[in-house]
């Protein structure tokens, strides 16, 4: 808990202290010594350390040992700053708090006097941090700093209930830490609060004419105007919007730079005149560095991030900074029910109600009804015009007709050539080698394709549109086996054939695409599937329209590559909407609407949306077992999706049960090496290794590794994820030495493929220096965290102090003291920067 701390947020308050900026008067006091310490004794209260100072008042954190025993945050007045108006502002703020109860404002548990008559308080010790960084370090997204900011708006309208208004509203005054898991806001620093219908204090207790109450970027224009006589709740509605534009935008509505650097009289102009641009407009104008490091704190693409804001939240947040408080929310509770009413997707107050408007609303709430309406109301107008369109008809019928059949003959020709190869080359080679020359009557599928492949090029020869086919339906084969390398090579040819020979329209040169973007995703190229995916889905659009059941397939695919690059801000909206889509245009129970209620699923999982989550999960296997059965690949995979879904939400025993039953499953169905059985191992091994069973997380994580090096080599991405688990596990295991070996070739191969400054890459490298220091190496453990360091300060990683901390720790370990100073200062002046 801080008093009013020196952040660059300097709290212009009655003591005399004023903003510092051009022009203005400085702050006139002398230094005062404070005689307690850490060790002094204020009654039953044993001083342990400052963690605190204002302008009049010092904060402690303090052991009370009787009559109960427990840690609290304890408040003095300064030495030397007992005036009468200092001592009034202090009684002040302690009746303040004394007046409240409400678990997001702290509360106040007793008080006293040193031995030289100075006031002290004790009050709730609240070990939080501001809730900017708070957000920021845990990468809350839109709707979870929405939810944060409600709780902040209900306990400043507690206190408005009470006849307070706190005039210092700012994120330093607003803490946030976990409690059992969850954020728990705590609203404190009540140092120039003002009551509105009582008195706090029997002693003397003014402003004076012209005097600045409050912090210049979290005033409202009315505390500008000096004296305090027009300040009331709504100054603090004023500070909220502050607030809540700094939780979307990442920075003030006015730059807190150019308020140091002008005049005093200038500062007031400012908060009393000056328009501050829409919190879209903010972001809008931000260079692409700053805009994509605010975008990664929310855990959104940037663009998601300012489409987001656009709109509602943009009225919501400048109704709350009106310069006219007429114009403001008349309370924080009336701006609270407008942030309720912007998550629940109904019409804020915020904004003129127009109709288009509403109907937009409507249509977000009501989309399934909103799509029978519109289909009804489409087949009445179809009614009215349908006889003047059967002319135009009747004159495109015979051209649409011909074309039909041209393609059908064609088709019907393609399917004969493949069938025939198939027939001639591939079952041919299952025949018995003593009669027909074949491998033997044990060969398997895959053995007898392997041996056929090679013969299409003399086989089709003149007939390229033959070989296209066939390269796709191979690749298609090899997919499906869980070959996806080898799928590839047949994808690109029939590619190329495909383009040389139809055009790049033709629907057989879109299938082509399709397929080798398909193949180039399950091969971990996923920045050229995607790059596919958004060609392909444009053309389908317009070669086949935009609800086609094939473009639905295509969008789909486009929205699964988004979240594969971990652009969430662009797949879940898309997933949302073809979703629907398929809905319409094949029905709710489709199997493709299935997937694509399945990829929505998943989506959310990444993005911690787990309570979203888990009930697709539960309602996809629920219809999978119902129409495919409970073996059918697809039944299976939502069995291992429902199961992660369960392991995010701490679910361990159920996720470890349900995993193992699809693993016996999926074995069984597709084999021991398919890449859907890898995937299932994969997660088994995870959960069990998170879970403490090390032998079970240590078997599976070796056989997962030993599979995907034979079926993917190497180097792709879901092979150095199993090779790091493995290391993990070893670590775990006390089998040091081998973990540091698998440690040290992952992250090898992670700089390779992935490059020196990839989020997998320094992930490596924070593991390696932490069992390098664990081993006693603390030179490597050194020279790791200072390459993770350099690229982190490059990226202006949200990681960086954390690791320049575990680097302060190694050299105060390692017995080498005088190399952490200077780490030491770039956290604190890093942690300056972020305040």
């Amino acid at each position: 808990m801080n008093d009013s701390p020196t952040d660059g947020d300097e709290t212009i308050s009655s003591d005399g202290q004023q903003f510092s900026g051009k022009g203005a008067v400085e702050h006139q006091n002398l230094e005062r010594t404070i005689t307690e310490g850490p060790g002094s004794q204020l009654g039953p209260y044993k001083l342990i350390r400052q963690i605190g100072e204002g302008s009049f008042g010092v904060v402690f954190i303090a052991e009370q040992s009787h009559p109960i025993k427990r840690q609290v945050a304890l408040k003095i007045i300064k030495p030397g700053m007992d005036t009468n108006e200092v001592i009034a502002r202090f009684e002040a703020e302690r009746q303040a708090l004394a007046l409240m109860d409400h678990s997001y404002i702290t509360k106040v548990l007793d008080a006293g006097s040193t031995e030289t008559g100075r006031p002290y308080f004790a009050m709730e010790l609240v070990d939080g941090v501001p809730i900017t960084e708070f957000c920021d370090t845990h990468r809350f997204d839109t709707r979870q700093r929405l939810e944060l900011f409600r709780d902040i708006c209900e306990a400043v309208q507690h206190a408005h209930q009470k006849g307070i208004i706190h005039r210092d509203l700012k994120p330093t005054n607003i803490l946030v830490a976990l409690h059992d898991g969850q954020p728990l806001v705590k609203v404190i620093d009540f140092g120039i609060a003002k009551a509105v219908s009582q008195e706090l204090t029997e002693k003397t207790l003014f402003t004076a004419h012209g005097q600045m109450i409050g912090t210049p970027n979290y005033m409202s224009p009315e505390q500008a105007e000096g004296g305090g006589q027009g300040v009331d709740t709504r100054s603090d509605v004023y500070a909220l919007g502050v607030v809540l534009y700094e939780l979307l935008t990442g920075r003030t509505p006015f730059d807190p730079k150019q308020l140091r650097e002008v005049a005093y009289d200038e500062i007031l102009r400012v908060i009393r005149e000056e328009e501050p641009i829409k919190p879209s407009t903010r972001l809008d104008k931000l260079g692409r560095g700053e805009i994509s490091t605010i975008a990664g704190r929310h855990s959104v693409a940037a663009e998601k991030l300012t489409r987001m804001v656009r709109g509602d939240l943009d009225w919501i947040t400048m109704k709350a900074l009106e310069k006219d408080r007429e114009r403001r929310y008349e309370t924080a509770n009336a701006f609270e029910e407008d942030i309720r009413r912007f998550l629940a997707n109904e019409t804020v107050m915020a904004r003129p109600p127009t109709t288009a408007y509403r109907l937009g609303k409507f249509a977000r709430r009501n989309r399934v009804a909103l799509v029978v309406i519109v289909l009804v109301a489409t087949s009445l107008i179809a009614g009215t015009v349908v006889s003047s369109l059967q002319a135009i008809r009747a004159t495109r019928a015979e051209a649409q007709a011909d074309k039909e059949k041209a393609t059908a003959k064609r088709a019907a020709a393609d399917a004969i050539a493949v069938l025939r190869f198939f027939e001639d080359k591939v079952l041919a080679a299952a025949r018995p080698k003593e009669l027909s020359g074949g491998l033997g009557i044990n060969t398997t599928i895959r053995e007898a394709i392997d041996a056929a492949e090679p013969q299409i090029d003399q086989a089709f020869v003149d007939q390229p549109q033959v070989e296209a086919s066939i390269r796709h339906t191979l690749g298609n084969t090899y997919n499906t086996m869980g070959d996806p390398i080898l799928a590839i090579a047949q994808h690109e040819r029939a590619l190329e054939l495909s383009v040389r020979e139809y055009g790049e329209k033709d629907p057989y040169t879109l299938t082509a695409m399709d397929g080798l973007a398909l193949s180039l995703l399950r091969a971990g190229r996923r920045g050229e599937s995607l790059e596919i995916n958004e060609k392909l889905w444009a053309l389908r659009k317009e070669v086949l329209g935009p609800e086609n059941w094939i473009t639905l397939e295509s969008m789909n695919s486009l929205a699964n590559s988004y979240a594969y690059e971990g652009r969430f801000d662009m797949a879940i909206p898309m997933l949302k909407e073809v979703l629907e889509l398929k809905k319409k245009v094949l029905g709710s129970d489709h199997v493709a609407t299935l997937g694509a209620m399945r990829d929505l699923g998943i989506a959310y999982g990444y993005t911690g949306r787990h309570e979203e989550e888990l009930p697709i999960a539960e309602k996809l296997l629920k219809l999978r077992k119902k129409q495919q059965g409970l073996e059918h690949p697809d039944t299976l995979a939502a069995m291992n999706s429902l199961a992660v879904a369960y392991g995010y939400l701490n679910r361990v025993d159920e996720t470890i049960v349900l995993l193992t039953e699809t693993l016996r499953l999926m074995k069984k169905v597709l084999g021991p090496s398919h890449y859907r059985t890898l995937g299932v191992m994969y997660n088994l091994a995870l959960y069990n290794m998170n879970a403490g069973h090390h032998a079970e997380a240590l078997l599976l994580s070796e056989e997962t590794l030993k599979l995907m090096k034979e079926k993917l080599g190497d180097e792709h991405p879901d092979t150095l994820k199993s090779m790091q688990i493995v290391a993990n596990v070893y670590e775990s295991e006390g089998r040091q030495k081998e973990a540091i070996a698998l440690h040290e070739k992952t992250l090898a191969l992670k700089k390779k493929v992935m490059k020196p400054e990839h989020a997998y890459t320094l992930d490596s490298m924070k593991d390696l220096a932490n069992i390098y220091w664990k081993a006693g190496r603390p030179e490597d453990a050194e020279t790791q965290l200072l390459e993770m360091i350099k690229f982190q300060e490059q990226q202006k990683a949200r990681e960086l102090k954390a690791s320049i901390q575990r680097l302060v720790t190694l050299y105060k370990d390692w017995g080498k003291p005088e190399k952490a100073p200077e780490w030491q200062a770039k956290l604190k002046a890093l942690q300056g920067m972020e305040k």
